[in-house]
């Protein structure tokens, strides 16, 4: 069933331009402008006319467009349909999350998937981070999304899409001499060695976060005066809002710290976490857990900002699906 020429018009219409429209379809504007062309003499009819250096349908570009959506609309319905008949869709996914910024990321990707294969059943599971990885490793569940300490560029079985940097969040009340040195995304520098005399608020151990700010310390040369441990946001937040000890946030999560009652600073060597997507070594992700994958993957694409950050992995699922003939009401669906 082929509707890639109907897409043309309808991007064509979409981006108002011809070559808007030939750099989002991936093909040349000479070869757009032909097609036009072509159509509109088969059809003895004008589709389009220029206002302002805009495309605008005319009325008889306003039918077509409009009869070309939804025979786009009934065939990726249609392949929807056909699609849940494959004998990997009826299927359960158990997914797991210890960070809940990803897990609203992941939540809106839920129900794109289900719309391909509604025999489709994703279970999220909650926990934290060092059980979650142990569970992955154990084949307890299909994937997890979760945060490691280095760099996994290589790891066949890890789908990155960001790269969290670590921020220092101080209680204004302690006495610091803030040896500033420039700016780091509005943020002021601070070395851990200004902070060898004070309480500290960590992570629980085994997890990565952890990982990377022991390490930090041993770098430093001290250890730590640690009060408490927690990988609980909202605890953390207010044990530093009441001043009790500093900790260490991703940058999203430290500026939801009270800004009268604290301060957000970078660490001169800017530690950072990667945030992606695990599966259990030496498993291949099937259909369904690719556009799974995918569809997570593009949800951070719009919401992760600079923090943006594929691997190989994760650049080679995007490109399996970017485009791809069936799939364009995801992509609509991811963008909006």
């Amino acid at each position: 069933m082929q509707t890639k020429q109907l897409n043309y018009i309808v991007e064509i219409a979409r981006q108002q331009s011809l070559s808007g429209a030939a750099r989002v379809l991936g093909i040349s504007q000479p070869a757009l402008s032909q097609f036009l062309a072509a159509e509109e003499r088969s059809l003895n009819t004008q589709l389009f006319f220029s206002y302002q250096n805009k495309l605008y349908p005319t009325p008889a570009g306003a039918v077509y467009i409009s009869a070309a959506s939804e025979m786009i609309r009934i065939k990726e319905q249609t392949y929807r349909k056909i699609l849940s008949y494959q004998a990997d869709s009826v299927k359960t996914i158990q997914i797991g999350f210890a960070d809940p910024v990803t897990r609203r990321t992941a939540a809106k990707a839920v129900p794109l998937v289900c719309g391909q294969y509604p025999d489709v059943t994703v279970i999220p599971i909650i926990g934290r981070e060092e059980q979650l990885k142990e569970q992955v490793a154990r084949g307890e569940i299909d994937m997890a999304v979760f945060s490691q300490g280095d760099s996994h560029g290589s790891d066949e079985n890890f789908y990155q899409f960001a790269s969290r940097e670590i921020y220092v969040v101080i209680p204004e009340n302690f006495e610091l001499s803030y040896p500033l040195m420039e700016n780091s995304r509005n943020h002021e520098l601070i070395s851990l060695e200004e902070m060898r005399n004070f309480p500290f608020i960590l992570p629980d151990r085994n997890t990565s976060k952890r990982q990377i700010i022991d390490r930090l310390f041993q770098e430093a040369g001290f250890e730590p005066n640690v009060i408490y441990t927690t990988s609980d946001f909202f605890l953390t937040r207010e044990l530093v809002n009441a001043g009790f000890g500093i900790a260490f946030l991703p940058e999203r999560l430290a500026e939801r710290t009270d800004e009268m009652r604290c301060r957000v600073l970078a660490l001169t060597s800017h530690p950072a976490e990667q945030m992606g997507i695990a599966l259990s070594r030496g498993r291949e992700p099937d259909g369904v857990e690719r556009l799974l994958i995918y569809c997570i993957l593009q949800r951070a694409a719009r919401e992760e900002g600079d923090s943006l950050l594929y691997n190989g992995q994760s650049r080679r699922i995007m490109e399996s699906y970017d485009g791809r003939e069936g799939y364009q009401w995801i992509q609509d669906s991811l963008n909006t």
